[in-house]
């Protein structure tokens, strides 16, 4: 009996150790989302459907998205600022940093967390002027497509 409780904790902390972004994103978003000053967006399910239909380049942009959410923070106080940038620090511990650009003007980071051949999330933060925008996908992506896009610097300058 004991044995198959320790297979089972195992499994069951792998299980939870692998969702683990995605619910801390979740909850700092859930957190944050009635803030002062504060802009949320979420695509539900329903109508990332619909719009994969619109077009095939909608089709294309879409395809491998199973969540996507922003939100952006404005006019922030430097210890609101703080506690933002520790909550982004706290949801990409286990991801990897492919681009951390820290200018006095503009910060921005592009985290993912990748499973195998496949990036499963994408977090971009940026953080200029007060202003602070977080962008979470969630999916599978082509790890050569978001290198393409990091290149290209098109997940830096995504705007919403």
């Amino acid at each position: 009996m004991k044995p198959f409780i320790k297979i089972f904790l195992l499994f069951l902390s792998i299980i939870l150790f692998s969702c683990s972004g995605a619910a801390k994103f979740n909850q700092f978003y859930n957190q944050h989302k009635n803030d002062n000053n504060v802009s949320s967006f979420q695509v539900p399910g329903y109508l990332r459907s619909l719009l994969k239909n619109v077009s095939p380049e909608m089709n294309n942009v879409f395809k491998n998205v199973k969540d996507f959410k922003t939100i952006s923070f404005s006019d922030v106080s430097p210890q609101q600022s703080q506690q933002i940038i520790d909550g982004v620090n706290n949801i990409t511990q286990n991801y990897t940093d492919v681009i951390r650009n820290n200018k006095e003007e503009k910060k921005t980071l592009v985290s993912v967390k990748e499973k195998g051949d496949f990036i499963k999330e994408v977090l971009i933060h940026t953080d200029s002027n007060n202003n602070h925008r977080i962008v979470f996908l969630k999916g599978n992506f082509d790890p050569d497509r978001i290198k393409e896009l990091i290149d290209g610097h098109e997940l830096e300058d995504l705007q919403f």
